[in-house]
């Protein structure tokens, strides 16, 4: 098992099956154009081999599925039934839910038994000012389908101050009344937002996101997983909400995360733009790629920060 000084190690893999996107978010991408596939993609049979190579190696015990937007690609299907077919503990998906509809029985048949979905805001021409792509009643619609089928949903949110502040309340009311977990992220200094005034001008902190919920519900904090991401609060008889904290209380120090990219690329760090090719690895036998893998690892593992201080990697690359 490869260990850090602070008792960090590889866990949670997150996989980008494409950087394609079929929005261009506000905080995404700053010219609105659609994020297109990264050169030399990998199939999904090799990011397969990859994943349990990351297995062996790092003793990885849960994969989330990302982009890009993941739906998107045409190696969706084949990764998704590959990667529950493996030895892990969970597998997720993280997706804008544009494409819900279309492969939620691709999702339900797998035997996935969670995901997550992006969504900034319920007003339809606000939706299209920040996602700059797609329609809210279609997400609403494969939303719907995802809890039908007794599948557990969140909702991923990032406030802004200029854009969506007043859907704070509606989401985390919408979100209340379907039994789903509302995941606030605070807004991150990546991409175009580095060294940004608009990130200064848009970004809302776990302290002012609380005393907008404080003055409607009341709330207490709970616990969580030593390596979660979310800051979780019950609000009492009605549901739990958390807060994805990366300027207000980062969760770096416990961080077990290790991204791989679409075109094979490793990243120990979301605070550091070093990676780590594996994609050659993918043809050498076992014998072989294990010990180069693990030196990998490794120099991924010290890339680590010990605190959130923004990158300008876009986030849609690496999995985010």
């Amino acid at each position: 098992m490869i260990v850090d000084r602070l008792g960090r190690r590889f866990r949670n893999l997150r996989v980008s099956l494409t950087a394609a996107c079929n929005y261009a978010c506000t905080y995404c991408v700053p010219d609105g154009k659609k994020l297109m596939p990264a050169r030399n993609e990998m199939a999904a049979t090799d990011l397969l081999k990859a994943v349990q190579l990351l297995q062996q190696a790092a003793g990885i015990e849960q994969v989330r599925i990302t982009g890009g937007e993941p739906l998107l690609t045409p190696k969706f299907d084949e990764f998704l039934n590959g990667v529950m077919a493996l030895p892990l503990n969970d597998v997720s998906l993280t997706t804008n839910g544009q494409l819900l509809p279309r492969k939620a029985d691709v999702i339900v048949n797998s035997g996935m038994k969670r995901i997550n979905v992006s969504l900034d805001t319920l007003n339809p021409e606000r939706f299209k000012r920040i996602a700059r792509g797609g329609d809210l009643e279609t997400v609403l619609h494969g939303i719907e389908l995802m809890l039908e089928a007794g599948l557990k949903v969140k909702i991923n949110m990032v406030p802004m101050r200029t854009q969506n502040a007043g859907e704070i309340i509606p989401m985390l009311e919408y979100c209340l009344e379907r039994g789903i977990e509302l995941r606030f992220i605070e807004l991150m200094r990546m991409g175009h937002l580095l060294n940004s005034n608009g990130f200064v001008a848009d970004y809302v902190s776990m302290e002012s996101l609380l005393d907008m919920i404080g003055a409607v519900y009341q709330f207490e904090r709970t616990g969580a997983p030593y390596d979660s991401t979310a800051v979780r609060f019950d609000i009492h008889d009605k549901g739990v909400f958390g807060i994805i904290a990366n300027e207000s209380e980062p969760f770096c120090r416990s961080c077990t995360r290790l991204r791989l990219s679409s075109d094979g690329r490793l990243y120990g760090c979301l605070s550091n733009s070093r990676y780590q090719g594996m994609s050659e690895l993918i043809e050498l036998p076992i014998h072989e790629a294990l010990p180069q893998l693990q030196n990998m690892l490794v120099s991924a593992l010290d890339d680590k920060k010990l605190s959130f201080q923004g990158e300008t990697t876009v986030m849609k690359f690496i999995g985010g």
